[in-house]
């Protein structure tokens, strides 16, 4: 997060015209960006100042001409399942190959990309730049409400997290009044992603290179008998709950809790975060889990969804 932060604040200050990207936007979205006002290049290194600093007063300055095209990159991959060589990148952005180069190199300076030397993918550092509003007071205040739905209707306790590689970070919370024997969560838990099931539904939904990437440096363990520990077989989970639209995991972090989640999306659709509901296995059964929670969680996602689009 601190990095995301410097970057941002690196943006601010004037770049020089030969600059690349020096920072990313805190969403990857698919909406489309305000169409860019260009600085003429001038003739003499007079004419070249003058004009920089015409437009870092009004608010033109090359570098927010490279905040836009470097956010154009950043979409490119954004419903791709697969890594992108440069001229693919530079025909989806519509930017020249010099540039598209330019801006590659810096995400992969940055740690936010990889290379092979041919192709790109995205890192799963580049999640980070969507944790500030997700952390924020704006965020809770949209879907507070509905998660309040979802307690008041099924007595059990509700939560939303969104990926903070390798684990799934809680940042809201709506308690049920009953005691729970089980595991404890609170705003700012953090629980390995590939067994809980806000953080395995979220892994659906990023690219199989992310997630690839993620099982190298984390390898599955077995924290109950029923986790999955196969990649194959993890794979298969997140193929089956990105079709299906949500996931249950049972008892696969800890013995007598299960949980299903459903995903948050943001006005372009994208998945920015999920919510999910959970209870003892020994108060309830997987059956009824799928029959009486699934859609009340369904319905309260849907309600919160139409708030987050709303702005």
């Amino acid at each position: 997060m601190a990095k995301a932060c410097r970057a941002l604040r690196t943006l601010a200050a004037p770049v020089p015209v030969s600059g690349a990207l020096h920072s990313l936007h805190c969403m990857t979205t698919e909406q489309k960006t305000p169409a860019r006002k260009t600085v003429r290049r001038p003739r003499s290194q007079a004419q070249r100042e003058r004009v920089l600093a015409r437009a870092s007063e009004t608010g033109d300055a090359v570098g927010v001409q490279a905040f836009e095209r470097g956010l154009e990159v950043i979409r490119a991959f954004t419903n791709e399942q697969r890594p992108l060589t440069m001229s693919e990148v530079a025909e989806i952005t519509q930017q020249s190959r010099a540039a598209t180069r330019r801006l590659l190199g810096t995400l992969v300076k940055l740690k936010y990309a990889s290379t092979d030397g041919h192709t790109y993918r995205l890192t799963p550092a580049v999640l980070e730049l969507g944790y500030a509003y997700l952390s924020s007071n704006q965020f809770w205040d949209r879907v507070q409400p509905y998660m309040q739905e979802v307690v008041t209707e099924l007595n059990e306790s509700s939560s939303v997290g969104v990926l903070d590689l390798p684990h799934v970070v809680y940042v809201a919370r709506v308690a049920a009044r009953r005691i729970v024997q089980h595991l404890s969560v609170s705003v700012g838990t953090r629980l390995p992603a590939a067994v809980s099931a806000m953080g395995r539904l979220l892994l659906a939904y990023q690219p199989r290179s992310v997630v690839a990437q993620y099982l190298k440096e984390n390898p599955l363990q077995r924290h109950t008998p029923h986790t999955i520990v196969d990649d194959d077989a993890f794979f298969e989970a997140l193929d089956v709950a990105r079709g299906q639209g949500w996931i249950m995991v049972n008892e696969e972090f800890e013995i007598g809790l299960r949980s299903i989640a459903v995903p948050l999306r943001d006005r372009q659709g994208n998945v920015v975060a999920a919510m999910n509901v959970g209870a003892p296995s020994s108060r309830v059964s997987a059956e009824q889990m799928l029959a009486e929670f699934l859609p009340v969680i369904r319905e309260a996602a849907n309600k919160a969804n139409h708030a987050l689009s709303l702005g």
